[in-house]
C-alpha cells in the first residue's frame, strides 16, 4: 500500500495539497516523471515508466495553522482561527499486470481540507439613533461568529503503457467527493435612550449543509530523454455525478425602521432540504521539465486552470421569506438562500531541486505559489446570497528536507511553511461605525487578513522485491 502526506489547504485554492513523500518534498514538480505511484494523480503517463510496481510509503505531516481577519467586527474585534494536529494519512498502491508494458495504479487523497472557527465580539456607547428619538449615546452589543469546515476525499484509478523506450502515456479517473458545513451567526442590539430603555436590533443566522461526488478524466503523456524529460496533462472539466444538501436562513428584527417612519418587527426565514447539489472543477492543463544529471535533479512545471462561469450549487425553490408577508412581499427565499460557484483562471508554478549528496543522503528544497480562484462576481452573495468561502489570498508554500536511503527503504523528513496576505480582504457584518440600517447585518467594509502555516513531514517508504 501507498500513503501519501496532505499539507494545508484552503477553500478557493487549487495546489496546497501534494502527494507522496518525494513529490511534497519537491512540491509536485514532477510532471516529467519520477519512481513514485503519485503519478496517478500528478501525471498517469509516469505509470508506465515506473520501475517498482509495489511498494509502500508511509507519511505524516504535523502543523500549525493561524489565520487573521482584522476588524471583522469592528475595532480590534478580529477573526483569529488557530489549529494544530497531525495530518491524516492516505492510501494507494499498484496493481501488478503480466504484461509489462502495461501498469495500473490507485490512490485515496484529500485534495481540501479546510477549517475556520472565528468569533468577534462589540460592547459600547455608538450614535445610532437620531437625537430627536433617542438623544445621547445609545448603548451597542454585537456578536459575531463564523466557522466552516470543508473536506474533499479524492480517489484516482489509472493505467499507463510504454509505448516506446522513451514515451509513455496514461489515464486516470478521479471520483472526487466534497462535504461542506458552513455556520454564521451575527446579532446587533441596541437600546433607546427613552423612557421604556426601547430594545432595537436583530440578528441573522446562515446555515449550510451539503455534499457532492463528481469526476474527471486526466490524461498524460512523458518523452524521456538521457537527462531530461518532458510531461503534460489534460484534465477535463468535471462531470457531476449528484448530492444532497441543507441551506437555511434566518433574519429577525426587532424596532427596526423599514420605511423611514415605523419602527416594525419582523422575521425572514426559511429552510429547505435534500436539495440536488452541483459543483464543478476546472478544465486543468499541465506542462513540466525534469532534468537529472545524477547527482542533481531539477523539476519545474505550470499548471492552468480554466475558469469557472457562476452556477447555483443547489437548486433551491423560490418560497415566501418574509414575515408579516406584507413588510416585503417582493422579496422571495430563493434570493437568500442562493450558494453560487465560480472561479477565476489561475496559473500555479513550482520549482524543486535535489541534490544527491550521498548514495544514500539527498537533500532537496522546492517553492510554489497557490493562487486563490476566488471571483467576487461570481459568488452572488452581494444580490443577499450565501457566500460560503473564507479564503481569497494567494499563497506561497516553502518546503526544505532530507531523503535517507536503504537497500529497500527510506526515510523522508521536512520542514513545511506557507504564507499569504491580502490588504483589500472583504468583509462583511462590521459595526465600526453603526448605524440603524446596519444593524441587522452589519456594514460591509475592507481589511486585512494574514495566514501563516508550519508544519514537519515525516515519511518512511518500503519497496517490496515481490508484489
Amino acid at each position: 500500500m501507498l500513503f501519501f502526506s496532505k499539507l494545508n489547504a484552503q477553500d478557493t485554492h487549487y495546489g496546497s495539497q501534494q502527494f507522496g513523500t518525494r513529490t511534497a518534498l519537491l512540491s509536485g514538480a514532477i510532471l516529467g516523471g519520477i519512481d513514485d505511484n503519485s503519478m496517478v494523480f500528478y501525471n498517469p503517463g509516469g505509470l508506465g515508466l515506473l520501475e517498482n510496481t509495489s511498494l509502500s510509503v508511509n507519511a505524516n505531516a504535523y502543523r500549525i495553522e493561524n489565520i487573521k481577519i482584522f476588524n471583522a467586527l469592528g475595532d480590534r474585534a478580529d477573526f483569529k482561527s488557530s489549529n494544530l494536529g497531525t495530518v491524516p494519512l492516505l492510501a494507494g498502491g499498484m496493481i501488478k499486470l503480466k504484461d509489462p508494458k502495461w501498469k495500473l495504479g490507485y490512490g485515496f487523497m484529500a485534495p481540501t481540507d479546510f477549517s475556520f472557527k472565528g468569533i468577534a465580539r462589540v460592547d459600547g456607547d455608538y450614535d445610532v439613533i437620531e437625537e430627536a428619538e433617542s438623544p445621547g449615546l445609545e448603548e451597542l452589543v454585537g456578536e459575531s461568529s463564523l466557522t466552516s469546515k470543508l473536506s474533499e476525499v479524492l480517489f484516482a484509478f489509472g493505467a499507463g503503457r510504454v509505448i516506446s523506450e522513451n514515451f509513455s502515456v496514461g489515464a486516470s479517473a478521479l471520483f472526487t467527493v466534497r462535504s461542506q458545513t458552513y455556520n454564521r451567526n451575527y446579532s446587533a442590539y441596541i437600546f433607546l435612550n427613552d423612557v421604556e430603555e426601547s430594545l432595537v436590533g436583530g440578528n441573522l443566522s446562515q446555515n449550510v449543509d451539503y455534499y457532492n461526488i463528481r469526476m474527471a478524466l486526466k490524461l498524460g503523456a512523458i518523452y524521456k530523454m538521457e537527462s531530461w524529460s518532458f510531461g503534460a496533462t489534460f484534465t477535463t472539466p468535471s462531470l457531476n455525478i449528484g448530492g444532497q444538501g441543507t441551506v437555511a436562513s434566518n433574519i429577525a428584527a426587532r424596532n427596526v425602521k423599514f420605511n423611514g417612519v415605523d419602527r416594525q418587527s419582523g422575521v425572514a426565514t426559511d429552510r429547505q432540504a435534500e436539495l440536488k447539489t452541483k459543483f464543478k472543477s476546472p478544465l486543468q492543463i499541465g506542462v513540466g521539465v525534469n532534468y537529472d544529471q545524477g547527482k542533481s535533479f531539477l523539476g519545474l512545471s505550470v499548471n492552468y486552470y480554466s475558469g469557472l462561469d457562476s452556477y447555483e450549487i443547489m437548486d433551491v425553490v423560490a418560497r415566501t421569506f418574509v414575515r408579516p408577508a406584507d413588510l416585503a412581499p417582493e422579496l422571495s427565499s430563493d434570493q437568500f438562500l442562493s450558494v453560487r460557484g465560480g472561479a477565476r483562471s489561475v496559473v500555479n508554478v513550482a520549482l524543486g531541486y535535489e541534490y544527491r549528496l550521498k548514495d544514500h543522503l539527498s537533500l532537496l528544497a522546492s517553492v510554489r505559489n497557490d493562487m486563490s480562484y476566488y471571483d467576487k462576481d461570481k459568488t452572488g452573495a452581494d444580490n443577499g446570497g450565501i457566500k460560503t468561502t473564507v479564503s481569497s489570498w494567494d499563497l506561497l508554500h516553502f518546503t526544505a528536507g532530507a531523503i535517507f536511503k536503504r537497500e529497500n527503504s527510506s526515510l523522508s523528513l521536512g520542514l513545511l511553511y506557507s504564507t499569504g496576505t491580502k490588504d483589500d480582504y472583504e468583509q462583511k457584518g462590521n459595526l465600526n461605525n453603526p448605524t440603524e440600517g446596519s444593524l441587522l447585518k452589519g456594514a460591509t467594509t475592507i481589511t486585512e487578513a494574514k495566514y501563516s502555516s508550519i508544519g514537519l513531514l515525516l515519511g518512511y517508504t518500503y519497496f517490496f522485491k515481490k508484489f
